[in-house]
């Protein structure tokens, strides 16, 4: 036999851990290789949960950090990349540094997600979203998109068409990198060598325009366009924006209301109106209202959420059947008693942050700094184990394990060490 043809039977083994397989039962549980990876992949989706299992022998390292339809399947079966903690919406110091919201062993150091950006001034972060973080640089004229997890940087210049706009100053408002993978079963968050799209919004004066850059053609698309309403409208400054399905969503306020959509699937740019009252419009000038673009479901549709001080209001946007749409509006939910919060009367107890990549919606308590990320169907809601200083951030998702994309044995152990994995855990285990 061949060396490809043990490789192509060990996969094979390895593989009807997934499906089953009739000779489970002849086999001690922890030396079959199917019910060994079924085991494994109910691991949690957290950095030090497959770093940790490779360490116990050499089967157990193969399998979890060689063999990449385990690693398919482990993605597949949480079927989305875990909450690792925010990045800051402004650079320091030339420096973007990331803030885990993990408790150890799998609290990510700063330094791990940190990048230092020359010619930084007028940079801002716009987004992380499929593993990925947009930074853009307005007076250079060009985006970083950034891959913490393995150090990726690239840059990308404006599209040449904004040269075209004649005697305008064209400002990027809003963008986002997303995986271009369209493999079933794919799961985002560990896209790291998969093609991306940037998707980028930018108005002046009169338009607002969007283009969309593919790194498979390492080229700008068409730059689509719209006049704006008579009455100006900008972006909302405290109303994070939207990605989901294949559009992005941006508040515009101004003399009115409306949300900015751009579907670069359907290459559709329009204009939505949103159900606010004047009174809530009002409040918001003030901070005692706060909105949310979210998705409503898997078809597209979206929803759009009011936060009065503690008390949430969900209108969900609905077809007529006739090519039009209308509000309607759902059940309010008392968050200050779903959430246990103390009442506050001077000031807003929470603060929405935005959505993660399950649609949950992330809010802050301003008086004590912890982050909910609640479900506004289900009502349930989870609390994050660490507490976020920041008032203005974007949360990271990523499927991450520590000394995969390090590529030597040596770091490696340097970050089985940092782990502060027990010596007794290892005991005993260590195949040579």
């Amino acid at each position: 036999m061949s060396e490809d043809d043990g490789e192509d039977e060990m996969t094979g083994r390895r593989r009807g851990l997934l499906h089953g397989s009739s000779s489970a039962a002849l086999v001690p549980p922890l030396e079959n290789d199917d019910l060994l990876a079924r085991i494994l992949l109910r691991l949690p989706a957290l950095p030090s949960s497959l770093l940790r299992a490779s360490a116990v022998c050499k089967r157990w390292h193969g399998l979890v950090s060689s063999d990449p339809h385990f690693l398919r399947e482990f993605r597949s079966h949480h079927r989305s990349a875990p909450l690792l903690g925010f990045f800051p919406l402004y650079l320091t110091g030339g420096r973007l540094e990331f803030y885990s919201m993990l408790d150890p062993p799998d609290q990510i150091p700063s330094s791990r997600f940190t990048v230092t950006v020359q010619a930084a001034m007028g940079s801002r972060l716009l987004r992380c979203y499929h593993g990925r973080v947009l930074i853009l640089n307005q007076l250079q004229k060009h985006f970083l998109v950034w891959d913490p997890v393995t150090a990726d940087l690239r840059q990308i210049a404006f599209p040449a068409a904004f040269g075209s706009v004649h005697n305008k100053i064209v400002e990027v408002v809003d963008g986002a990198v997303v995986c271009s993978s369209d493999e079933q079963g794919h799961v985002h968050g560990a896209c790291h060598s998969d093609p991306f799209k940037l998707v980028l919004l930018a108005d002046d004066r009169e338009k607002y325009y969007a283009c969309v850059y593919s790194s498979e053609t390492g080229a700008w698309g068409d730059l689509f366009s719209m006049m704006r309403p008579p009455r100006v409208m900008m972006p909302s400054a405290t109303t994070p924006s939207t990605m989901f399905k294949n559009s992005i969503c941006l508040l515009l306020v101004g003399e009115m209301f409306a949300i900015l959509e751009f579907d670069w699937v359907r290459q559709n740019l329009a204009l939505i109106d949103i159900p606010l009252a004047r009174a809530e419009a009002f409040a918001s000038i003030h901070g005692q209202c706060q909105f949310l673009i979210a998705p409503a479901d898997s078809s597209g549709a979206f929803s759009f959420i009011v936060l009065n001080v503690s008390t949430v209001r969900v209108w969900k946007r609905v077809s007529n059947g006739d090519c039009t749409s209308r509000w309607i509006l759902g059940t309010a939910i008392e968050l200050g008693k779903l959430l246990s919060l103390k009442p506050t009367v001077s000031m807003v107890p929470l603060m929405l942050l935005g959505l993660d990549e399950e649609g949950n919606v992330m809010m802050k308590s301003t008086d004590s700094e912890i982050v909910f990320l609640v479900n506004l169907e289900s009502l349930k809601f989870k609390q994050l184990p660490q507490k976020l200083p920041y008032i203005f951030c974007h949360p990271f998702s990523s499927f991450y394990t520590p000394g995969m994309y390090l590529g030597t044995g040596v770091s490696l152990f340097l970050e089985l060490q940092k782990c502060k994995i027990d010596k007794l855990e290892m005991q005993g285990h260590v195949d040579v």
